[in-house]
């Protein structure tokens, strides 16, 4: 490769183009591993971890958080119409309309964002959406409040191999067991 190394997002990408052939590999490398005797498959355990997701957690809206923002965004547009009429009365050539019409325009664009966002709660019946990595969920921890992930490890009692992992959007591993 010529000494390049590729990033987070390029081996993200990679993997999720291609889980089918992943799949198999990963299969094909467990039964060596059973025929070189390097899993026994009698002793597994499974554990949770949280992780981060490279995301703040700033970026998550919930409908709550949606519906706060869209009513300042109301208050803050219904205000600056009210400044352009005053100008408009005042004089029409002043300097600061074009600078009133640009934080309107602003206003709207952002009030776009804030209500497309809510319509995906709801059509997605989701709690919370993080615009930084939409598939990221809430996660608490010990360190407090973040986006994240949370993985799911089986291990081999053998030579401490993984034999098996998941990653899910979930903030607990309650329903991660059966899978």
């Amino acid at each position: 490769m010529g000494g390049l190394k590729p990033d987070h997002k390029t081996i993200a990408e990679f993997r999720r183009r291609n889980k089918a052939p992943l799949k198999n590999v990963l299969k094909t490398c467990a039964r060596l591993c059973i025929k070189l005797n390097l899993i026994a498959g009698n002793t597994l355990f499974v554990d949770g971890s949280k992780v981060r997701a490279n995301a703040s957690i700033k970026n998550t809206w919930t409908k709550e958080k949606c519906q706060r923002a869209l009513g300042k965004i109301d208050t803050r547009i219904e205000a600056i119409l009210s400044e352009c009429d005053a100008v408009d009365e005042y004089e029409q050539s002043q300097d600061s309309l074009v600078k009133i019409k640009k934080e309107l325009k602003n206003k709207k664009v952002l009030k776009a964002k804030v209500e497309n966002i809510l319509k995906e709660l709801k059509e997605e019946n989701r709690k919370s959406i993080n615009t930084t990595d939409p598939k990221s969920t809430r996660i608490n921890s010990l360190k407090g409040s973040h986006a994240g992930y949370s993985l799911q490890n089986v291990v081999d009692e053998k030579h401490g191999l993984i034999v098996n992992e998941d990653v899910v959007s979930e903030n607990n591993d309650l329903n991660q067991f059966a899978e």
